[in-house]
């Protein structure tokens, strides 16, 4: 139950760690799902509600969850499962991850060979059920975006850089302009943004071009073989990520220390760029 409400607090934090660091890119639509799944499996424990089918199922989807995460943790070096959501204390190490599916799945078990089934529901329990999926669902809904398809710019009141949450990432001079570009591995409309990138500095849009990226050390390597970057990239954890931005790819344009405009989705090219900042 905590995991599904954490999870629809920001659900498009989850669906950025299921499609770009998992490498999952066309599963996003599967996430408010997800999340209602879980909370529908949680009131059934909760209530005792056709306890060994629901124990069961509960087993089947732990086990596929443990294995997919097992998977990003060794193909894909990510160790965030994103099973909390943006409440980052409760998403813990893979230790402990493991080490908490584990007491989960005996739990589960244990209900799944003795559990009784409740006959019946009082009218209390369906109304608590409702508020809770309702709840849930909304917040799912309301929270959900797909990151990466468009192109949007959004022009701001120049703002300095000490009043946005830049100013932990990156160090700028106030006679320079800068492109900031935010950015996955793994993301696919990441990777289409790349040659686009390289010609902001070659064509004089900008000054220089730094790079975010969310630590993924086999991915990178991967990367910067095919790509050869020229431009500084600088990796931090997705938790530390996420709190510059959830959508990815996402460019931030700086002129004199101050915060221009962003742009999220698909990078345009530098003539293109050029031309929306007149």
């Amino acid at each position: 139950m905590l995991s599904s409400v954490a999870k629809s607090w920001d659900i498009s934090a989850f669906s950025t760690i299921i499609t770009q660091n998992y490498g999952f890119s066309y599963l996003h639509f599967l996430t408010p799902l997800i999340v209602v799944m879980e909370a529908l499996l949680g009131l059934a424990l909760v209530f005792q509600i056709r306890l060994k089918q629901t124990a069961l199922i509960g087993i089947l989807l732990l086990l596929l969850f443990t294995l997919i995460y097992t998977y990003g943790l060794v193909f894909k070096g990510v160790e965030d499962c994103g099973c909390f959501g943006k409440i980052t204390l409760l998403n813990t190490s893979p230790i402990v991850t493991f080490i908490r599916n584990g007491i989960l799945l005996y739990l589960l078990i244990v209900i799944w060979r003795k559990g009784e089934n409740k006959t019946a529901l009082d009218q209390w329990t369906i109304v608590v059920a409702l508020m809770v999926i309702c709840l849930v669902s909304f917040m799912s809904g309301y929270t959900y975006r797909t990151a990466g398809r468009n192109t949007a710019a959004q022009k701001y009141k120049a703002d300095t850089l000490e009043n946005t949450p830049l100013k932990e990432f990156i160090t700028t001079s106030k006679d320079s302009t800068y492109l900031v570009f935010v950015f996955s591995y793994t993301c696919p409309h990441c990777l289409n943004s790349i040659e686009n990138l390289k010609q902001y500095e070659a064509s004089g849009a900008v000054d220089k071009v730094i790079g975010i990226a969310m630590e993924n050390p086999a991915a990178e390597k991967q990367f910067r073989e095919f790509f050869k970057p020229e431009f500084q990239i600088t990796d931090f954890s997705s938790n530390i990520v996420f709190r510059l931005t959830k959508t990815f790819p996402r460019a931030y344009y700086i002129r004199n220390d101050s915060l221009i405009s962003v742009l999220s989705g698909e990078l345009p090219c530098s003539y293109v760029f050029m031309r929306t900042q007149k």
